[in-house]
């Protein structure tokens, strides 16, 4: 099946499957310990239909092949924490290709555990997503997603080879283009800052394109969401600003329609 590919990984028996499960891909056949699953995206925006491969043992010889995104589920513990992350670390540096990394567990209750593991996936580029909510969790006070909402959220949000944009006229809401400026506003630093400063000549270009195309915004989305992500609030509201007219002008929307 040549489909594009997302990999689970899990250190805990049955983690992989539920995950694969609760993002609501469906189960297609088991072989040599790996669980695959079709996966059908449709959202406002696109659909695609993604292989999900789920496999219950770090040790075991993982399907790395042109996979484009890697959930790795594990709940670290103090006394091992070294130990465990020097085995994941192998796992990451081995997926060169994945664009989407996520590191999923349940709740870290204690801060210096916490650090640590935020620090490696700060080094690795992957997002800590807890599938628990915490009680001074971030979602709390900035709206943002969290556990298998945030893992579906944020699979949503990468740029699938196979994906069919949806037609304008389906989309062409002003509420929807609102929700896109929440996003931004909303956003959460999930990559090195020093890498979204790079973003800068992207949106730079886009936000002065006259006739930008939405397929092509789009296309841009991630790489305007990343640069975003480095700014401080009142910033990012300006930028989210420029993207909801970009938005707004390319379904061929009357800028009076979004004006305060």
């Amino acid at each position: 099946m040549n489909l594009p590919r997302a990999l689970i990984v899990s250190t805990k028996e049955g983690k992989a499957k539920e995950i694969a499960e609760s993002i609501g891909a469906k189960r297609l056949s088991e072989e040599d310990k790996i669980v695959d699953y079709l996966w059908n995206i449709d959202n406002k925006y696109y659909t695609s239909q993604i292989l999900v491969r789920a496999v219950e043992n770090l040790s075991h010889k993982l399907p790395v092949e042109e996979v484009d995104a890697l959930i790795v589920y594990h709940d670290p513990q103090a006394d091992k924490l070294d130990q465990e992350l020097e085995q994941l670390t192998s796992l990451a540096t081995s997926l060169t290709a994945a664009e989407v990394l996520l590191f999923s567990c349940r709740a870290i209750s204690d801060s210096p555990l916490r650090d640590k593991v935020l620090h490696w996936c700060l080094h690795y580029k992957f997002e800590l997503v807890e599938l628990e909510q915490t009680g001074d969790s971030e979602c709390d006070t900035e709206g943002n997603k969290y556990g298998i909402e945030r893992i579906i959220e944020a699979l949503h949000a990468h740029m699938w080879s196979n994906i069919v944009l949806k037609d304008k006229s389906c989309m062409g809401q002003a509420s929807e283009v609102n929700e896109i400026e929440e996003q931004f506003e909303n956003i959460r630093l999930t990559r090195d800052p020093m890498e979204t400063l790079r973003m800068q000549d992207v949106l730079d270009g886009i936000m002065g394109d006259e006739n930008a195309d939405f397929g092509e915004l789009y296309g841009q989305l991630m790489a305007m969401k990343e640069h975003a992500a480095s700014l401080p609030t009142n910033e990012r509201r300006l930028v989210a600003e420029q993207v909801v007219t970009a938005f707004w002008k390319a379904m061929g929307g009357d800028l009076l329609e979004i004006e305060d």
